[in-house]
């Protein structure tokens, strides 16, 4: 567990992280949305890490206008984003360097679950009135295939937004 004993060896700050929404001012549809998250893991351990692979996954939390009935708001947070990418093998003693990355069509699935910018989120709640949190599940297999571990971490405050920022 050597791996674990250092929060360093597993370097993920979301203030690193590039986030872009762009809503057409016109229309209110989404016309970019993507990310790049950099993060390092070093493996301080005494065999290679192997099968290194990320899990991510966006939710979009927000209040909903007049949900599930008129004159009441809600706060709903909702799957916007899912991907897991393969990062091979860390050697043991080295740090590795990487960059995850979501484009705009890894979001296409769930861009009819988005509200609706303009009647669906109450913009008077916060700042921010529209905020992104992740879960990262990091899983690997260690020790020559011996042991498989599986690292979360959920609800992670990544980006937030105003209309000002938006429109």
């Amino acid at each position: 567990m050597l791996i674990l004993a250092d929060p360093g060896n597993l370097g993920v700050d979301p203030g690193d992280a590039e986030f872009n929404l762009d809503i057409n001012n016109t229309t209110l549809a989404i016309d970019n949305i993507d990310f790049t998250l950099p993060f390092n893991l070093t493996n301080a351990g005494y065999f290679d890490m192997e099968n290194l692979e990320l899990n991510i996954e966006i939710a979009l939390n927000y209040s909903h206008v007049d949900y599930p009935v008129p004159g009441v708001n809600t706060t709903r947070q909702i799957q916007i984003f899912t991907k897991s990418q393969n990062l091979g093998t860390i050697p043991k003693g080295t740090t590795r360097f990487f960059n995850f990355t979501g484009l705009f069509s890894d979001f296409s699935p769930y861009l009819a679950s988005f509200p609706n910018f303009t009647t669906d989120v109450d913009w008077l709640r916060g700042p921010p009135a529209i905020e992104f949190y992740v879960n990262l599940t990091i899983s690997l297999d260690y020790s020559i295939g011996l042991h498989s571990l599986t690292i979360g971490i959920l609800n992670l405050f990544v980006a937030g937004f105003d209309s000002s920022e938006l429109f």
